[in-house]
């Protein structure tokens, strides 16, 4: 029930970032203001896909990431369901977005989900190594930042701007497979970069040690 909790609260995070973006019209500007989505999650100890996929072949404290996948979902749900009764004109902007990424290739989606995969492991596993630190908090925003500007596809993100945008049961259809897609190679892009750095700390490790000796 805690994570699920845990994971819902941080599906909300993301979909206000999803909404501050969307509305704002200095996409730079919109990118670091979406930032805050993940970096409250962080602060506040909130489980999201994308930050706790990369660890799911950690030998211990595997999280369930299929659990906190579904409470992503439903958080993203509630906040950008809210929104677009709220603020129906954001319809509009949403669609425009989802279009051209329904439009993608399957390669282009699992490219770009992948490299999102990657920076959102860095982002996550720096803080947790500076959370005291200007470096914790930097790279969030960088990374963050980077991965937008760069048009790199984030599955809960995605799940946001799909809310606000499906009008038919075809779009929901093709939504549901993207964000399938997408949720896959955040997760492979995760994973491939939490093994490069494990490995580079332990021969880190290593060589401190034999220095020592």
């Amino acid at each position: 029930m805690e994570t699920l909790k845990k994971s819902i609260s941080a599906g909300m995070m993301i979909g206000i970032g999803s909404n501050v973006y969307l509305v704002m019209e200095n996409k730079i500007i919109g990118s670091l203001l979406f930032s805050i989505g993940l970096f409250m999650i962080c602060s506040f100890g909130m489980y999201l896909f994308t930050g706790k996929v990369g660890y799911i072949a950690a030998t211990k404290n595997k999280p369930n990431c299929f659990l906190i996948w579904v409470g992503n979902l439903i958080g993203s749900v509630i906040v950008s369901a809210a929104v677009r009764i709220a603020k129906p004109g954001i319809h509009e902007t949403a669609a425009q977005l989802v279009s051209g990424k329904l439009q993608q290739s399957l390669l282009s989606a699992a490219i770009l989900s992948a490299l999102c995969g990657v920076l959102m492991f860095l982002a996550v596993d720096n803080f947790r190594k500076h959370s005291d630190s200007i470096s914790g908090i930097t790279g969030i925003f960088l990374c963050v930042s980077t991965f937008i500007l760069c048009g790199y596809e984030h599955s809960i993100a995605d799940m946001n701007y799909c809310v606000l945008a499906v009008d038919s049961l075809n779009t929901a259809a093709r939504a549901v497979v993207f964000l399938v897609i997408v949720s896959v190679f955040n997760g492979v892009g995760a994973v491939l970069m939490h093994f490069m750095t494990s490995a580079r700390n332990e021969k880190s490790t290593s060589e401190k040690n034999s220095l020592s000796i």
